[in-house]
């Protein structure tokens, strides 16, 4: 029997219960995954099999095979979602794409997303704290601007129950190449609770080092968007949920997340023939007063009342205080060696309201968004006779100067959803959403020789729908359609600012609105699972870069449309088959057509297969991940790759071993970030970023 969404309540400790009772064994599971509940699609606890939607959920015991195995939550994404594009293997997701979009990523339903948005929303929590993750293919108007793609929500770890609860867990990671080839993570979490308040700590710390590639070499670290080698993090979060009354429950959320390189390898210059720094090779010896990082506090209060009026309601606040740091940036090829790195900062206050209420068959679901959005940011300038006279290794502050204009953003949105059941069987649903956003930009002069840049004010105004359908064909077998639009905002501190010539009263920065239309198909047999869809999605704008990667402005329709799917089989009671794929065509109208889009932000086709053996007290997983060419109207090509990794635990009479090697065959690849960089800061051995060569995980966890 299917559970009706109005049927649901909006407790979010009832949803992580909900969801831990079917978490079991993969080889023993008694539910389809399509009966999981999820929130990403809707807001609203709802089960997979009533959603008109692709949706992927990755529940607790993949999580943590996959992360025991020596992954981290991007790789764990890019290997779980077909049409999410592979990882960057640093800091950044830049380029790492769902069907071919930008994604939004949120944490227990609280978005990372900004109006200057750093491409690090997937450096953002610890694995260890993660109990599940759900993720909506395709554009979607329930959320707003900034997912085009698709939505990943991470939902957290929870107490349960009254008993206390302790996690420990550490581990460390080694290519066994040299002293410097050494990482390692430790973890704890206690939980407690009796039937009114529930709650979790927990802290996780991760040291990394060096990152070698398949010689043996280390690998170039990523000077403009970031790496993680020789990397500290510390994810330290707090849960509480509260029962306040039958039907009323509050649930609170704090995170600090930071996440800062330290490394003694830098870039090692010298100067050519003709008098100009070129890069030499990559040495010890480096120092920087400023190095790459993010530190972000967050907190969040979620409340939900199931009367309310003869309403549910849902009522979120959320507060978000995050600064990302960026390391010594030179392209060399100059007469001089002069660096600069960039300090962002963004404070964002939110609230989110949603009620819903039920009339028989019909289904009524509205409410508020809105934020309070602050930007700053400044530009550190190195001593350059330090900085030349060093090669480029040492690297002392001598000014700090304006990056970017400060950019104040305020944001409103009213939304409404409807359902209606025409049968038992069959279910249609739509809704508008009215998204206005006023931003003001500052006054901004970078330094004193600079024109004085003045600011303003501009807002933007965007309308939009959705309308979807589902069909169950059988209890266990769904098809649907849908069309859903999004909306993207280019980057203002990027645009506004560069110069006088643009002033910001008379010129509007336009907004991108993403029209998706998707059929799809899922089932659970008894042994065989399915879900595929196809998709195609325009939208009537591209951002357009300059050369020095400022935003030149909005031009030109861009499409992309393909098919993804995952087929998963039980052979036998224990052994598990699978594969995935996501088969994409990206492109961009240019004027004599569509073309294929540019290399540094086209997605790539992919593939996926896996073996598993699962048995009571071990499991074992062979799996491989496959990237496609992919070459553009310009001739720039992306070279595609196979990666095999190997994961598994056994179970010890207190507490279990996880292990695994990853890059098993010791592929020589360079990353599809760095092709991209290539391509975004120009040709040279310095945007050179290889794949790490393989490397062997072995950890130690004990829950009690």
């Amino acid at each position: 029997m299917r559970i009706k969404q109005g049927s649901l309540k909006f407790s979010t400790v009832a949803l992580a219960v909900a969801a831990a009772s079917t978490v079991v064994p993969a080889h023993a599971q008694d539910l389809t995954t399509h009966e999981e509940v999820v929130v990403v699609a809707s807001r609203l606890p709802k089960t997979i099999s009533e959603i008109p939607g692709t949706v992927w959920y990755i529940d607790s015991d993949r999580i943590e095979q996959e992360y025991r195995g020596g992954k981290n939550l991007d790789e764990i994404l890019a290997a779980a979602v077909p049409s999410l594009d592979v990882s960057s293997g640093g800091r950044t997701q830049s380029g790492q794409n769902l069907r071919g979009r930008s994604i939004m990523v949120m944490i227990d339903g609280v978005s990372l997303q900004s109006v200057r948005s750093i491409s690090r929303q997937l450096d953002s929590i610890d694995p260890f704290n993660i109990e599940r993750i759900e993720v909506l293919s395709g554009a979607t108007s329930i959320y707003g601007a900034g997912a085009s793609g698709g939505i990943v929500n991470i939902v957290t770890k929870k107490a349960e129950g009254d008993v206390l609860e302790f996690e420990s867990y550490v581990g460390g990671t080694s290519g066994l190449n040299s002293s410097d080839d050494f990482d390692y993570k430790v973890a704890q979490s206690i939980a407690a609770g009796n039937e009114r308040v529930q709650g979790r700590v927990s802290v996780a710390y991760t040291e990394t080092q060096g990152y070698f590639d398949t010689d043996g070499d280390i690998v170039t670290p990523d000077i403009s968007q970031g790496s993680t080698q020789y990397n500290e993090t510390t994810d330290l979060m707090g849960s509480l949920q509260i029962k306040l009354s039958e039907g009323q429950n509050l649930n609170l959320l704090a995170q600090y997340y930071d996440s800062q390189q330290d490394s003694p390898y830098g870039l090692y210059f010298e100067k050519d023939g003709g008098g100009n720094y070129q890069f030499v090779d990559v040495r010890d010896g480096y120092s920087a007063d400023r190095q790459q990082g993010t530190e972000r506090y967050m907190v969040s209060a979620q409340y939900s009342n199931d009367d309310f009026l003869s309403h549910h309601l849902i009522a979120e606040v959320s507060y978000r205080k995050e600064d990302h740091t960026f390391t010594p940036y030179t392209s060399g090829g100059r007469s001089t060696l002069v660096l600069s790195s960039s300090t962002q900062d963004t404070d964002l206050l939110s609230i989110k309201t949603a009620l819903n209420k039920s009339f028989g068959e019909f289904n009524l679901t509205y409410g508020v968004d809105g934020f309070l959005d602050r930007f700053d940011s400044d530009n550190a300038i190195y001593n350059q006779v330090t900085t030349e006279n060093t090669g480029g290794l040492i690297n002392n502050i001598d000014r700090i100067e304006g990056r970017y204009p400060g950019v104040d953003t305020d944001a409103f949105a009213g939304f409404i959803q409807a359902e209606y059941a025409l049968t038992e069987d069959w279910i249609i649903q739509g809704g508008y959403r009215h998204q206005y956003l006023n931003t003001e930009i500052s006054d901004f002069k970078k330094n004193s020789s600079s024109d004085f840049v003045p600011g303003g004010e501009t807002d933007y105004s965007e309308n939009l729908f959705n309308i979807g359908t589902i069909y169950h064909l059988t209890s266990s077998s769904q098809v649907w359609a849908n069309f859903s639009q999004g909306f993207d905002l280019a980057n203002p501190a990027k645009y506004y600012g560069k110069d006088a010539s643009v002033n910001v009263n008379d010129t509007t920065l336009e907004g991108i609105k993403t029209d998706s239309y998707e059929i799809g198909y899922r089932s659970d047999w008894e042994k065989v699972s399915l879900q595929t869809a196809a998709y195609y999605s325009y939208s009537d704008g591209a951002i357009e870069y300059e050369d020095d990667q400022t935003i030149k402005g909005v031009s030109d329709s861009k499409r992309f449309y393909g098919l993804e799917g995952e087929l998963s089989y039980w052979a036998t009671d224990n052994l598990l088959l699978g594969t995935s794929g996501h088969y994409v065509v990206s492109d961009v109208k240019g004027d004599s057509g569509w073309e294929d889009y540019e290399a540094m932000q086209a997605s790539t086709s992919k593939a996926s297969a896996w073996v598993g053996w699962y048995e009571y007290d071990y499991n074992v997983k062979l799996q491989s991940l496959t990237t496609f060419d992919y070459t553009d109207a310009d001739d720039r090509k992306l070279n595609g790759y196979t990666v095999v990794d190997f994961v598994g635990n056994y179970q010890l009479p207190i507490g279990s071993l996880g292990f695994g090697i990853k890059n098993l065959l010791n592929e020589d690849y360079l990353t599809t970030w760095s092709q991209r960089a290539l391509y975004w800061y120009g040709d040279s051995p310095i945007f050179e970023y290889k794949g790490r060569g393989r490397t062997y995980s072995l950890n130690y966890q004990v829950k009690f």
